[in-house]
């Protein structure tokens, strides 16, 4: 346990790099250029990192005082990730929700049961949230082993399923998403928007960020949308004129540079994947590979930023009147972006639908969030971990575990059954819901885009905003 909490010690900026850099010697690259592909996707991550950061320190005043002068109470408190990362990666559990998941998915990809190799091991720690937020619901540790890989199972096959929509919109080969709080969101967010296409005239609204240059010139782009989220959600908080000013301009930086650094990501990732591909293709004629990396590449589309920070001060207002929601959005609040991102995916840029999937997925979040919180204050006191006096602690982050979450309430559902046979039919139910799941995607795009080179075209013709 030593060992793997020693490795995630040095943070996904180190730690993807070296798996890279292993994975292309293996398909048969050259050492140089193995080392410099993987240290560009390092680098390109750091950067991510780095930026993201600021993003959330710019946003942190801003939301701070938005909750303030709205004078909103609440019973449950939003720590944040680092909260339920903090008991997960100190959790008994580790190491074998680690390994059983690599080996299952090694199993899967032999078996033809995935396309989908997860080799973003820092975020396995969320695997081993649903394991322990499940062992605390039922007493029993092997079945919070279960929680934990079925899971996994799950958001391989997602993975598996958003694969095509992913390359095609980061414009990457061979990659998807494997993020579990990210891509549970994946089949919700592909069913509104086939709903909306049921839906005579808002079928018809496509706001994409090519219309809105188009339409508006400079005052449609990137730069000047971020300029403009950053004043306005400034003013929402009622800061000073100086600081108002400071958060348009940090805004524009972080809408130009995103993109910029997850490009500098996909420049390393991309011959490392097509090395993949061939290898594949020359042992295995009949095999495909996806690399599962983490959400921060669908950054390199300035809509998924753009909708994601306008979901910040939208997020605060709806916890205030959303029935049935008592957690307060705090410390993961400036993080919604990240958490919101297949809202805009799904709808390929669309930035009205986007906001649409991105106010369903966040109203959700709050529920699970504020339904988390008596089991995650819990987790974090026998953690040691510093916790409000007089209110719960929970995250937005807990909350955007929605495929554990669904495990969760399983569990509970079957609190009075016999351990083994509800340990049963939760596995059973896992792999049921892989493949029935798969349903509410797109049928042209279950297939490798990367195999073709060929993207689906919308047969069906929309209005420009």
């Amino acid at each position: 346990m030593e060992f793997v909490q020693m490795i995630l010690g040095f943070g996904p900026a180190v730690v993807i790099p070296i798996i890279m850099f292993i994975f292309a010697l293996i398909f048969g690259a050259k050492i140089a250029d193995s080392a410099k592909n993987a240290m560009t996707v390092g680098i390109g991550f750091l950067g991510l990192s780095l930026l993201i950061g600021f993003m959330v320190s710019s946003l942190s005043a801003s939301t701070e005082a938005m909750v303030e002068n709205l004078g909103l109470h609440y019973e449950v408190l939003d720590l944040g990730w680092p909260l339920i990362s903090a008991f997960s990666l100190a959790a008994l559990s580790l190491p074998i929700v680690y390994a059983l998941c690599f080996v299952i998915n090694l199993a899967m990809i032999a078996t033809n049961t995935t396309k989908t190799l997860n080799v973003d091991f820092w975020n396995y720690w969320h695997f081993v949230f649903a394991a322990i937020i499940v062992e605390r619901l039922t007493g029993n540790f092997y079945l919070g082993i279960i929680g934990g890989v079925s899971t996994f199972i799950i958001t391989i096959k997602i993975a598996d399923y958003i694969a095509p929509r992913v390359q095609e919109f980061c414009e990457t080969p061979n990659v998807t998403i494997t993020q579990a709080e990210i891509v549970a969101w994946a089949p919700l967010a592909f069913a509104m928007d086939k709903i909306v296409d049921k839906i005579p005239g808002l079928n018809k609204v496509d706001i994409n960020i090519a219309s809105l240059e188009k339409k508006l010139g400079f005052f449609g782009s990137p730069l000047a949308m971020g300029a403009i989220l950053g004043v306005l959600i400034a003013l929402l908080g009622a800061l000073p004129i100086d600081q108002v000013v400071k958060s348009g301009m940090n805004f524009a930086a972080v809408m130009v540079l995103l993109p910029t650094m997850a490009g500098v990501l996909v420049s390393g990732l991309v011959p490392i994947t097509e090395a993949a591909s061939e290898w594949v293709k020359k042992k295995f004629p009949n095999k495909s590979l996806y690399f599962g990396i983490s959400g921060e590449i669908t950054f390199k589309n300035p809509a998924v930023l753009s909708v994601g920070i306008l979901m910040v001060p939208l997020t605060i207002l709806l916890s205030a009147v959303l029935p049935g929601n008592t957690m307060m959005p705090f410390a993961d609040i400036p993080y919604l972006p990240m958490f919101v991102v297949f809202g805009t995916v799904a709808a390929n840029g669309n930035m009205f639908r986007g906001l649409v999937n991105g106010i369903l997925i966040a109203s959700c979040i709050l529920w699970f969030g504020t339904d988390l919180a008596q089991i995650t204050h819990e987790l974090a006191v026998d953690a040691n971990l510093e916790v409000p006096p007089n209110m719960l602690a929970s995250s937005i982050d807990g909350g955007s575990h929605a495929t554990s979450w669904v495990f969760f309430k399983l569990f509970e559902v079957m609190s009075s059954m016999n351990s083994f046979i509800s340990g049963v039919i939760v596995l059973v139910a896992s792999i049921v819901l892989s493949y029935l799941i798969k349903f509410l995607f797109p049928t042209n795009e279950r297939t490798n885009i990367g195999d073709s080179n060929e993207t689906a075209a919308d047969s069906t013709e929309e209005q420009t905003v």
